[in-house]
C-alpha cells in the first residue's frame, strides 16, 4: 500500500536506519537494515542508491563498537553519523505510555524521521525507567520508542504482529526467521502475565526485562 507523504513535509522527510559496527566485523545486519530501507523507499518514493551507500559503509574505521546513524533523502542525499555504543544495562525497566496508538497507521511500517512522539517521550523518561511501552485502540501491545517487545508464555516468545502496529525491526525478523520466537497478539494482561519480557532491536541486542511497580 502507498502511503502519501504531506507536501508540507515531504522536503525534509528522512528515512533512517541505525546500525551497529564491530570492529573485524563490519556493520553485520547492514543487509537487512538496508532491504528495510529499500522497501520504505520504494513506498515513499525516495530515490535509493545501494551501492553508494555501501560505499559509504565501507568506509568506517574505528577501534570501538559503533553506533551508526544513516538517513536517506527524498533525493538520494546521505548522510551516515557514528558515535561509540556505550553498553545497555543488564536489565531494563518497562513503564506504559499514556499515549495510545492507531494501529492502522501507516507510518508505524517505517523507520523515519516522522517520529516526534517516540523522540520527545523518551527525552523525558521518568526517573528509573528505560523504555515506555505502548498499546493500541484494541490495548494490544505494539513496541516501545526504540525498541521491539518479545515476552515468554507458557516456554514459548511471542513478538507482537506488524498489524498491531509495530516497526518491522531487523532484530525481530532475525528471531521470527531463525524460529526462536513466533508472532502473536500480545494483550496488556500477558505482558503482565509473562513469565519473562525482552526488548531489543539489531544495534543494542536483547535486553532482559521488568515492569515498573
Amino acid at each position: 500500500m502507498e502511503v502519501p507523504v504531506c507536501a508540507n513535509n515531504r522536503e525534509e522527510l528522512k528515512l533512517i536506519e541505525t546500525f551497529l559496527w564491530v570492529p573485524g566485523k563490519g556493520a553485520p545486519d547492514i543487509d537487512l537494515h538496508l532491504e528495510r530501507m529499500c522497501k520504505s523507499a520504494g513506498t515513499l518514493k525516495f530515490k535509493f542508491e545501494i551501492k553508494k551507500i555501501k560505499d559509504q559503509v565501507l568506509k568506517i574505521r574505528s577501534e570501538n563498537r559503533l553506533r551508526c546513524r544513516l538517513t536517506l533523502g527524498l533525493g538520494g542525499e546521505i548522510n551516515l553519523k557514528t558515535a561509540t555504543l556505550n553498553p545497555n544495562s543488564k536489565k531494563w525497566t518497562l513503564c506504559f505510555s499514556d499515549t495510545i496508538l492507531s494501529s492502522s497507521d501507516p507510518w508505524l511500517l517505517h523507520k523515519s524521521s516522522n517520529r516526534a512522539l517516540y523522540d520527545a517521550e523518551r527525552a523525558k523518561l521518568p526517573n528509573g525507567i528505560d523504555e515506555l511501552i505502548y498499546l493500541n485502540e484494541r490495548s494490544e501491545v505494539c513496541e516501545g520508542t526504540i525498541t521491539n517487545i518479545f515476552i515468554k508464555i507458557a516456554g514459548q516468545w511471542l513478538t507482537p504482529p506488524l498489524s498491531s502496529g509495530c516497526l518491522p525491526g531487523v532484530l525481530r525478523r532475525k528471531k521470527i526467521e531463525e524460529g526462536s520466537c513466533k508472532v502473536g497478539i500480545i494483550t496488556f494482561s500477558d505482558l503482565h502475565g509473562a513469565e519473562k519480557i525482552m526488548v531489543g532491536n539489531a544495534l543494542r541486542g536483547e535486553i532482559n526485562a521488568v515492569l515498573s511497580s
